[in-house]
């Protein structure tokens, strides 16, 4: 699509590049311009609710997003910055739910980290606040892009994140966080042998890597190697024979693979599990 005589994604770098430059008047004003040819665009309607709240126009701000919200409610970042501008009217319990809701959706937002980590400290939190300064420094110890490589998978940008990540791992060769990355890209897109072969080699390089063992179980069972997958299985059970996830994983595979025998009393103890949890009798 054509806006003006260019491309939609050009006008759109235009004004992310405004942004970024802190040119949030020209950027707003540009936005502004654009959203009638594109009312429902993602990044338009982000680059006004972030033009709106640097120039302090919050209500307008939270309207803004409000209106992302209904075209986009899978969007981390309208969260953030939602979460920013309860910041801004010192609003903290409003301004944790909307950063949770953020790093639920995305899990790699630094910014998101930084303010639940600030605000739970200010609020009181100890723990929450440990824990969020945890993940802030799990992603400050990443490489910057494999950061932004994840940030654009969860935001469903897989082409873009599939871009940053090859062009790391090209030139840095193997990591382990880029090569899981770009296994689940390819789940995702159903290139499932890329994806085996990869979590393979992370096998090979971090055996104890725990959800990279199961993401691989789960590409093998994807390639109906149900046996191979099997094996996977049984040894994250013996690290974690309560793990109800594994246990229903490992259900499936047994199902797949005809063992029936193993598979339905999996199931079971699964049922009656849940049917405890949410107080129902079980006869």
């Amino acid at each position: 699509m054509q806006v003006f005589g260019m491309p939609i994604e050009t006008e759109v770098r235009r004004i992310r590049e405004l942004l970024e430059s802190s040119q949030f008047a020209s950027a707003l004003a540009a936005a502004q311009a654009l959203l009638p040819e594109v009312p429902e665009n993602r990044d338009v309607l982000y680059a006004i609710a972030v033009g709106q709240r640097y120039l302090g126009r919050l209500p307008e701000a939270l309207a803004t997003l409000a209106e992302l919200e209904v075209h986009h409610p899978d969007y981390g970042r309208l969260f953030q910055e939602r979460g920013h501008c309860h910041v801004a009217t010192r609003s903290a319990g409003p301004a944790i739910d909307a950063f949770l809701r953020a790093v639920a959706l995305n899990p790699s937002l630094p910014a998101s980290w930084r303010a639940l980590q600030t605000l739970y400290r200010i609020t009181g939190q100890a723990a929450h606040a440990e824990d969020a300064a945890k993940h802030v420094a799990n992603l400050a110890a990443l490489p910057a892009p494999i950061v932004t490589a994840f940030s654009m998978f969860a935001d469903g940008e897989l082409h873009d994140a599939e871009t940053v990540v090859r062009q790391y791992l090209l030139t840095h060769g193997n990591h382990i966080e880029g090569m899981r990355l770009l296994a689940k890209i390819g789940m995702r897109l159903d290139v499932v042998d890329d994806a085996e072969f990869l979590l393979e080699n992370v096998m090979l390089l971090a055996p104890d890597y725990h959800a990279a063992r199961y993401e691989y179980a789960l590409a093998l069972l994807q390639r109906h190697k149900h046996v191979r997958a099997r094996e996977e299985m049984e040894k994250l059970l013996k690290i974690d024979p309560d793990n109800r996830v594994y246990r229903t994983t490992h259900a499936t595979i047994c199902t797949g693979f005809g063992d029936y025998d193993k598979a339905l009393p999996l199931y079971r103890e699964i049922l009656a599990e849940t049917k405890l949890r949410a107080g129902i009798k079980v006869q």
